[in-house]
C-alpha cells in the first residue's frame, strides 16, 4: 500500500466495479472515487470479488459456445453430422397440437418433391426420363416426354399409388425393428459399394425388388450428386431433430388435412426415407415448421416457458437453412436445380410465418429469377410435374399478397392479364383445394388485382380513368350474378359448398368496391354504399357459420381479412369477433399469420380512416 503526498490511501489492485467495466480506476481507498462519479457502489478491492444481490429471474452470465473441435464425450468433430444430430429435439411435440392445412402448403411441396425421388427407384426398370437443372438427362431413357413437355403413361395416375406407398412407408417406419432399414435404404456409402461392386443379390434385398436393382441404385446417385447432396448419418441418432420433425407432421399435421370436400393429391406422409434424398436447407426448414407449428397451436394460457427453448432452434435452423442456400445459388451447378426451388420457396413460407416483419419480395424476385434460370415458371410447371406443387404455392401466396398490398405495388407475374388468367386456368385444378374458392371469383380477383395496378398507373399520369370505371362497373355486375347454389355441388356436402360460396361472392364483392373505390374508380355514393354494406353484412354472417366448422375454417383467412378491412365502418362488436377469429385461426391452423393479420388492422382501426388503401400501405403477404 502506497500513500502519496496529500496523504490519501492507495492500492495496486483495481477495483472490481472498474475491472468489469474496462475502466483505469483511481485506486483510492477506502473506496474507488471514480465509482462514485458513474453513481456506481465500488466493490472494493479484495482478492475475491463481493457477493452481489440479484433480481429474481435475472441472468448475468452465460455459458459460452462450445468452440468448433471434438466432442469430449464422443470424441467426434463439432461440424459433423453425428454432432449436430446429438443436439436433440428437445421440445417434443404435444398430444393437443391441432392440424394446419396453411402449414401443408408449406409441407407438400417437400412431400411431392420426395415423391419424385422416391420415383426413381420405383421405376428404374421403366424407360423413364429425367432431367436436372440444365437439362442433362439422369440415367437411361428416351426423351421424347420431356421434350414434348407430356407426362411418361406410367406416371399417369402415379399420384394415388405414391399415396399409398407412402402410408405404407410411414407404417414400417414406426416399428422400432424396421427403422434401420429405412436407413440403410438411404445410405450413400452402402448404396455406392453395391453399384461400384455389382453386388445384385445384396441390392435385391434392399430394394426388395428381382429386376434390375442396380439401376435404381444407379439413378439415385446420379441424381444425388447433380444435387450436390452431402453425406449425412442419421442412422447414427434416430431421435435427431429432423427426424423428429417429420415424425411431427406425420403424427400431427397429415392426419387432419385429409379433406373429403377437395382432396388435395400433393399432400401425403413424408416417409423417413426421404431425409436422405433432401437438400440440407431443406432439413432445416423443416425443424423450423415443426416447432413453428407446435409453438402456436398450444393452448391459450399456455406459460411461456412451454416455449422457450424453441425460439432459438427456429433462429439457428433459419440461419443456417439461409447460409445453406447462399452457397448452393452461389454455385453454377446447383443454382436453378428443383433442390434449391423447393428450399427457397420452403424458406419464403417460414419467412412469412416469422414473427418480425420480412421482406417476402426479396424471397419472390429469387424464385422468379430461378425460375427464369429454367426457361420459366409455366415451362417448368409443364415440364417438372414433381416442382409443380412449389409453383402452384407460390402463385398462391402472390395473387393474396396483390391484394394486400398497395395498387403503386403489385408482384406481377405476366406481362398482361390474359396471360395471367390462362396461366391460373391451367393450374386452378391444382389450386382450388388450397382455398375452395370458386373458379369465377377467383378470375375476378386477378382483374381487380390487375384493375388496381392499371389505375394507380393511370392516376399518377394524370390520366383519364372513365373506361376502367365502366369495367369495374361490369365486373361488379358479373360478380352479383353468380350464382352460388348453382355452383354448389350436390350430396351430403351440400350446405358446406353453399356457405363457402356465398362467402366468397361476398368477399368478392367487398374487396372489389373497397379497393377500387380507394382509387375513385368505383364511385363513393350513398347508392354504391348501400350495396357495399349489403354484401358487408352478408359476408359476416355467413363467415361466423362457415368458421363454426372446422372442416371449412382453415380456408377463411382472406375472407377474414376483407372482412376486418370493412370492419373500419362497424363497432367494437364485429371488430372483437373477427380478433379472436384470427387468435383462434392461428392456433387451429399452428400459424403466426392470423396474428400477423390481427396486429395490422389493430393499428388500421386505430387510425379511423377507412379504406383498402389505408389499410395496405406497405406489401403484406400471408400466407392463406
Amino acid at each position: 500500500m502506497m500513500k502519496p503526498a496529500d496523504g490519501v490511501e492507495m492500492t495496486h489492485r483495481q477495483c472490481w466495479e472498474c475491472l468489469k467495466r474496462r475502466l483505469v480506476c483511481d485506486y483510492t481507498l477506502p473506496h474507488c472515487k471514480k465509482c462514485a462519479k458513474n453513481g456506481k457502489e465500488c466493490p472494493g478491492y479484495d482478492e475475491q470479488k463481493p457477493l452481489q444481490w440479484v433480481e429474481p429471474g435475472r441472468v448475468t452470465s452465460r455459458r459460452r459456445r462450445k468452440k468448433e473441435g471434438l466432442d469430449k464425450d464422443a470424441g467426434i468433430s463439432a461440424n459433423s453430422s453425428k454432432y449436430r444430430a446429438r443436439q436433440g429435439f428437445h421440445t417434443r411435440y404435444a398430444t393437443h397440437a391441432p392440424t394446419a392445412l396453411d402449414n401443408c402448403r408449406k409441407m407438400r411441396d417437400l412431400s411431392e418433391y420426395s415423391a419424385f425421388l422416391l420415383q426413381l427407384l420405383e421405376h428404374a426398370d421403366d424407360d423413364t426420363s429425367y432431367s436436372d437443372s440444365n437439362g442433362s438427362e439422369i440415367g437411361q431413357s428416351n426423351t421424347e416426354f420431356a421434350e414434348n413437355g407430356k407426362k411418361p403413361p406410367q406416371f399417369e395416375n402415379s399420384v394415388h399409388t405414391l399415396s399409398e406407398d407412402y402410408v405404407q412407408a410411414f407404417t414400417t417406419a414406426q416399428s422400432g425393428d424396421d427403422m434401420d432399414q429405412y436407413f440403410d435404404l438411404g445410405d450413400r456409402e452402402m448404396m455406392e459399394l453395391m453399384v461400384s461392386q455389382r453386388l445384385q443379390n445384396e441390392a435385391r434385398k434392399m430394394l426388395k425388388r428381382e429386376k434390375d436393382p442396380l439401376v435404381g441404385l444407379e439413378r439415385m446417385l446420379r441424381y444425388m450428386k447433380l444435387e450436390d447432396l452431402p453425406r449425412y448419418d442419421l442412422k447414427s441418432e434416430p431421435t435427431s431433430e429432423v427426424v423428429q420433425s417429420v415424425q411431427y407432421f406425420n403424427q400431427r399435421v397429415y392426419p387432419d388435412l385429409i379433406n373429403d370436400m377437395a382432396p388435395n393429391p400433393h399432400i401425403t406422409v413424408l416417409p423417413v426415407t426421404a431425409l436422405h434424398l433432401l437438400p440440407p436447407a431443406i432439413h432445416h426448414n423443416l425443424v423450423s415448421f415443426s416447432l413453428s407449428h407446435f409453438i402456436h397451436s398450444l393452448p391459450a394460457g399456455t406459460g411461456k416457458s412451454v416455449v422457450a427453448g424453441s425460439w432459438p432452434k427456429i433462429y439457428h435452423h433459419r440461419g443456417a437453412a439461409i447460409r445453406e442456400l447462399s452457397y448452393k445459388i452461389s454455385q453454377d451447378k446447383t443454382r436453378a436445380s428443383d433442390g434449391t426451388i423447393t428450399s427457397v420457396l420452403m424458406l419464403l413460407c417460414i419467412e412469412l410465418q416469422a414473427q418480425a416483419p420480412t421482406n417476402w419480395r426479396t424471397h419472390a424476385d429469387g424464385l422468379m429469377r430461378l425460375f427464369e434460370l429454367r426457361g420459366g415458371m409455366m415451362n417448368l410447371y409443364r415440364t417438372s410435374r414433381h416442382l409443380r406443387p412449389s409453383i402452384v404455392l407460390f402463385v398462391l401466396v402472390v395473387i393474396f399478397a396483390n391484394g394486400t398490398s398497395p395498387a403503386t405495388n403489385q408482384f406481377m407475374l405476366n406481362a398482361s392479364l390474359d396471360e395471367h388468367i390462362a396461366d391460373v386456368t391451367e393450374m386452378y385444378g391444382e389450386l382450388f383445394p388450397h382455398c375452395l374458392c370458386p373458379p369465377l371469383l377467383y378470375y375476378e380477383t386477378l382483374r381487380i388485382n390487375y384493375l388496381r395496378h392499371e389505375a394507380s398507373q393511370l392516376l399518377s399520369e394524370m390520366t383519364d380513368t372513365a373506361e376502367l370505371s365502366l369495367e369495374a362497373g361490369e365486373l361488379l355486375t358479373r360478380i352479383e350474378a353468380f350464382s352460388p347454389r348453382d355452383w354448389a355441388q350436390p350430396g351430403a356436402n351440400f350446405d358446406d359448398w353453399l356457405t363457402i360460396g356465398t362467402v366468397f361472392k361476398s368477399c368478392t364483392a367487398v374487396y372489389c368496391i373497397m379497393s377500387l373505390q380507394s382509387l375513385t374508380i368505383l364511385p363513393n355514393t350513398s347508392r354504391m354504399n348501400e350495396v357495399l354494406v349489403a354484401h358487408a353484412d352478408c359476408l359476416l354472417l355467413h363467415l361466423k357459420a362457415a368458421f363454426a366448422s372446422k372442416r371449412l375454417r382453415r380456408f377463411l383467412a382472406w375472407p377474414l381479412v376483407v372482412a376486418g378491412v370493412e370492419a373500419a365502418y362497424r363497432g367494437q362488436g364485429a371488430r372483437a369477433w373477427i380478433e379472436d377469429a384470427q387468435d383462434e385461426l392461428s392456433r387451429f391452423t399452428g400459424t403466426n399469420c392470423p396474428l400477423k393479420v390481427r396486429a395490422m388492422l389493430r393499428m388500421y382501426w386505430y387510425k379511423e380512416e377507412p379504406g383498402w388503401e389505408e389499410c395496405f400501405n406497405r406489401p403484406y403477404a400471408f400466407l392463406f
